[in-house]
């Protein structure tokens, strides 16, 4: 408490300043009326919509359909501010006239508009770097839960992949394709404090200002450290000069599962399981009587009472929790004037799952300021406070798994003891003990009475003082802390096989509580000078960064009263038996991790007459993730562009071209993200436990739990690209950009012989190569109806390609994931299935297979292919048939990483309405349908199976995809293999809104708002894919290995909202 009483401090006194010389607005004189119309400079229409605010109050109006406005000024001189999206900005000095006509000049792709970049700034215009952004007027528009995934779909080469459905679930980002094979998450820097690989939905999307995305080597270089896969700058907003400003937006909504998975009833479930028995009956030509011969379980028999239950849909619809709500409610307060500015919000977000218990809620909290103490210095400060609290029942941290383990229960089974047949049931449900031999978890059950409470905090803020030297240089001190404690309990009660499917009659409770702190300094020094034509932007500086987390858990069991305020009380356990009529208390767990980072880094820009521009960047880092000799690295970048269309040779000869600038770059970006702290040194601790001696004593060794290396050094990310932005007609942008990045050294936990007594080793392991083309296009038109029309969209393609290993190391692989040199990082790898055997002929002539024992197969069992062999003279693989189904076959059965991904849409205005729409896909990937696998086994009896089985092998020509029943799967037709392999592309209508604001003209008469927006709003409506699974939308937060498989989690929720956006 004493440290976040400290943190706190500096902030509210900062906040207590702000109140004190911020809040109060400038007197107005006395008024007049003002006219005027704005035009569009290159068609002299009128332009509708436009913003114009009388500098220095929050006294403003926007032009109607034609252009034309009204606004009362005060008598005498004044200035007004226009401003309009694809427009320059203009300010207009007004004297005594009462009409005046202002023309506006398309803005050529934003060209004067400002790019936040690693410590600092840049217009559009000056860029050589490839950066992406998006703006708070796009994020306003997305009924988001974290900044990142506003990304998605609108800036190329940046893929965004929401893990899944669940309330609060991670977001996996790939910047220009997968760069290694460990952690692919980008670099996240908030208003200039490095936080991680995200920012756990724990910064509020409403106090977002911009987002930019450092895409290429001389952008994100300036982070040299930890900046291999990207960086992405999130800016939060801060007050404006002006009177107080109060915002207030409020959306709320329903979610529904886009679609379900159907199962067979209870009809087609015991008709399936009859003819499994059958076929494995007979294929060992086994009949009543004989050893093995097997029998369909009695409460599956003509006349079972059983067989009147069909739970089919009961199971899924149990799970649901339809129309589930989600709310977002956030008020600000801004406002400035020469002297200070201040930003102040509060915001509450609550979303619970389409599955039943699991719901989050967020509070946040911020405050930023700046404020100018004399002419020289400037003091100011970012402060956010945010809490979570998540509640679920037995759905996992991030997965909603009740959805797949409930979807698939046998439909005679039931999920609630109706009839009271369990002598005394505490909880209502039944465990179905003893029916038709089946031994099923009732999780239906197990979610209600489970409890289980995440709850986190953070506190991310800075603190920072900037002093104008002499004219164009400024020193800058930053201190900033990221301080995020957390705490997770579990409650687990006792019950009955007969209640819920388990015997497990001691309770038990889990609380764990731990902490973050990363605390960073950052010294910099600013030059900005110019020289006729000679424009100069220079930085350098230090910074040091350290992280520093704790963890501490402690499990009790066999309390005696389930009441939550007895057994929050570890010490009230009676613990769990150790064997000897005894109890054991053994159940502490914890943790600690430490590291950090010193560096010392440089920016160069250099213009003339903003033609000829070049960018140096270099950052000098040292880690402590590293051993002496190799703690220190060098990472350089350089940029430059040409903006040919200022040349006096090429502006008379294509008059249509707007703007065009040639850039290119190159760099080196560096990673030390590997899962250890100190993965150099050995440590050691207490593990493994023993059994020894006569009396089989458990005893709890010393040992060093993984191997270590010396010699690992930094993982290197060198960049290229070139590309062109192209302007025409003054509102046709084009923006094309080549890339070509070779990760060298990537860092990785390479497994081990497990008789080594350790499972991996941290290696540098090899040479990961993407490439690709990134093309983004935008068009903004108006018509004289007051109808503009913006249309944007963006392609990028990727591919992925390991190019090299470590000597000696030809592949490794994650489960049925694989990499190795020539292919993409983690490809599928299993049998390539080609079909059914037909008939008894063909199957007789079947290449016998190693691996079922050369079990002969039958009419209506799996053919796999024979494409390899085992390997000559040092060669893995022969890569020829050897006729022989073995292990050696297992070939590529697809990629996880997309060739392309795109996204595209259009924003229109006209009389107060607005619509945003936007489409977002990805193509020529793969996904691993998990669950089908498992529940299109044809095995009979077991789990329920989907509908999809009815069209199974019954006899020749009947299928050729899905193979006979069988209740002993002897040819191994459900083996990993291309049969459960689909394509993953997508195309969906992602987001959509229809938005109508009230006419100033009646706001000004109510006397209720200054102004006032209503929406309604749909997200996910519809996708087009040939994916069979609930979202083809599938990936793993970090790392690529298993990132392409779908296990039936929660998909993207349906939305549909309704909001409103106010000012006062």
């Amino acid at each position: 408490m004493n440290r976040t009483y400290y943190f706190l401090r500096l902030p509210l006194f900062v906040l207590t300043l702000t109140l004190v010389f911020g809040l109060a607005g400038p007197i107005q004189a006395q008024t007049r009326a003002l006219m005027g119309r704005v035009l569009d400079a290159t068609e002299n229409n009128g332009l509708p919509g436009v913003n114009i605010l009388l500098k220095g109050t929050a006294n403003g109006t926007t032009t109607d359909a034609d252009g034309n406005f009204r606004l009362s000024v005060p008598n005498g001189p004044a200035t007004l501010v226009f401003s309009s999206v694809g427009y320059v900005g203009q300010e207009t000095t007004i004297g005594v006239s009462s009409i005046i006509t202002v023309t506006l000049q398309p803005d050529a792709r934003s060209l004067n508009e400002v790019v936040v970049v690693g410590y600092g700034q840049k217009t559009t215009r000056k860029l050589t770097e490839s950066i992406g952004t998006v703006q708070a007027r796009d994020i306003i528009k997305l009924p988001v839960s974290s900044p990142e995934a506003a990304i998605q779909g609108r800036v190329s080469g940046v893929q965004i992949t929401s893990v899944d459905g669940t309330p609060g679930a991670g977001v996996a980002i790939r910047i220009r394709g997968v760069s290694t094979v460990g952690n692919n998450q980008p670099l996240f820097v908030v208003d200039g404090v490095p936080i991680g690989d995200g920012t756990s939905n724990q910064i509020n999307p409403a106090d977002v200002e911009s987002i930019s995305v450092l895409k290429d080597a001389s952008s994100a270089s300036i982070y040299g450290l930890r900046a291999a896969n990207g960086v992405v700058l999130i800016t939060t907003k801060r007050g404006k000069q002006g009177k107080p400003r109060v915002n207030f937006d409020v959306y709320s909504g329903v979610q529904n599962f886009p679609n379900q998975l159907d199962m067979l009833n209870t009809q087609q479930y015991v008709a399936l399981a009859t003819e499994s028995i059958n076929n494995a009956n007979a294929q060992a030509g086994l009949v009543p009587g004989s050893s093995g011969y097997l029998v369909l379980a009695p409460d599956l028999r003509p006349g079972s009472p059983y067989l009147n239950i069909d739970n089919s849909k009961a199971w899924r619809d149990a799970a649901l929790h339809k129309n589930a709500p989600v709310r977002n409610y956030n008020l600000s307060l801004s406002g400035g004037n020469d002297v200070s500015n201040y930003f102040i919000s509060l915001g509450y977000y609550q979303q619970q799952a389409m599955v039943n218990k699991y719901d989050l809620s967020r509070y946040s909290f911020r405050v930023n300021s700046d404020h100018k103490v004399g002419s020289r210095l400037k003091i100011g400060q970012a402060l956010t406070l945010t809490y979570n609290h998540t509640y679920r029942g037995s759905n996992g941290t991030g997965d909603g798994f009740i959805y797949a383990s409930t979807t698939n229960m046998p439909p005679i089974l039931s999920i609630y003891d109706t009839d009271h047949r369990i002598p005394g049931n505490r909880y209502g449900y039944t465990g179905n003990l003893n029916v038709a031999g089946f031994v099923r978890l009732n999780n239906i059950g197990i979610n209600a009475v489970n409890e289980n409470h995440d709850y986190s905090y953070r506190l991310l803020g800075n603190i920072y003082a900037e002093l104008e030297i002499i004219k164009g240089l400024k020193f800058r001190s930053v201190a900033a802390v990221d301080y995020s404690p957390y705490r997770q309990s579990y409650w687990r009660p006792g019950y009955t096989a007969a209640e819920l499917g388990q015997e497990r009659n001691t309770n038990n409770y889990q609380d764990g509580r731990g902490e973050g702190i990363q605390q960073v300094f950052t010294n910099t020094f600013t030059y900005n000078g110019q020289f006729g034509g000679h424009s100069i932007n220079a930085i350098a500086g230090m910074e040091y960064q350290e992280i520093k987390s704790n963890y501490l858990g402690y499990t009790g069991a066999n309390f005696q009263s389930t009441d939550p305020n007895f057994y929050s009380s570890i010490q009230n356990q009676q613990g769990n038996s150790n064997g000897n009529g005894g109890f054991a208390y053994n159940n502490a767990s914890s943790s600690l991790g430490q590291k950090a980072y010193a560096s010392r880094f440089g920016r160069l820009s250099y213009d003339y007459k903003d033609t000829y521009l070049v960018t140096l960047t270099a950052r000098y880092d040292q880690s402590s993730n590293f051993a002496p000799q190799n703690r220190s690295k060098l990472f350089p970048a350089v940029s430059a562009a040409w903006r040919i269309s200022n040349e006096s040779f090429f502006q008379n000869k294509l008059p249509f071209v707007t703007d065009l600038k040639l850039r290119g770059s190159w760099g080196q970006l560096g990673n030390d993200k590997i899962g250890l702290d100190f993965p150099y040194l050995a440590r050691v601790q207490q593990g493994p436990w023993y059994t020894l001696g006569t009396g089989q004593s458990s005893l709890n060794g010393t040992g060093i739990p993984n191997l270590v290396n010396s010699d690992l050094r930094w993982e290197i990310n060198e960049s290229t690209d070139a590309g062109f932005d192209l302007t025409l007609f003054g509102r046709l942008n084009l923006l094309v950009t080549y890339y070509n990045r070779n990760t060298k050294d990537f860092l990785y936990s390479l497994p081990v012989n497990t008789t080594s007594g350790f499972t991996s080793i941290p290696v540098n392991l090899g040479l990961v190569n993407n490439r690709g083309l990134e093309f983004e296009t935008s068009y903004k038109k108006s018509f004289k109806s007051g109808l503009t029309l913006d249309f944007f969209g963006n392609i990028t393609t990727v591919k992925n390609k390991l190019v090299a290993l470590a000597p000696n190391v030809q592949e490794f692989a994650s489960g049925n994931y694989r990499t190795a040199v020539g292919y993409p990082i983690g490809y599928f790898y299993g049998y390539k299935a080609t079909g059914i055997y037909q008939n008894q002929e063909q199957s007789n002539a079947a290449v016998p297979d190693v691996t079922v024992n050369r079990q002969k197969p039958v009419a209506g069992d799996m053919i796999f292919q024979d494409n390899n062999g085992p390997g000559t003279n040092g060669q893995q693989f022969s890569g020829k048939a050897d006729g022989l189904i073995t292990t050696d076959d297992r070939t590529n059965l697809g990629k996880t990483i997309p060739d392309f991904f795109y996204g595209f849409g259009v924003n229109a205005n006209w009389k107060g309405f607005d619509l945003a729409v936007m489409f977002q896909g990805i193509s020529g990937n793969s996904i691993y349908n998990s669950y089908r696998a498992a529940n299109e086994t044809m095995a009979g009896s077991g789990n329920n199976q989907l509908v999809n089985v009815l069209g199974h092998w019954t006899g020749e020509g009947t299928s050729n995809t899905i193979p006979r029943a069988t209740a002993r799967d002897l040819n191994g037709n459900a083996r990993f293999s291309s049969r459960w392999i689909e394509p993953g592309g997508f195309l969906r209508l992602k987001n959509v809104q229809l938005g109508y604001t009230v006419p100033k003209a009646l706001l000004n008469r109510l006397k209720v708002a200054q102004t006032v927006r209503v929406y309604i709003a749909a997200s996910n409506l519809f996708r087009i894919t040939k994916y069979t699974g609930l979202d083809p939308e599938v990936t793993t937060f970090s790392s690529q290995l298993q990132a392409g498989t779908d296990n039936a989690n929660m998909p993207q929720p349906r939305t549909v909202q309704i909001g409103a956006n106010l000012t006062f």
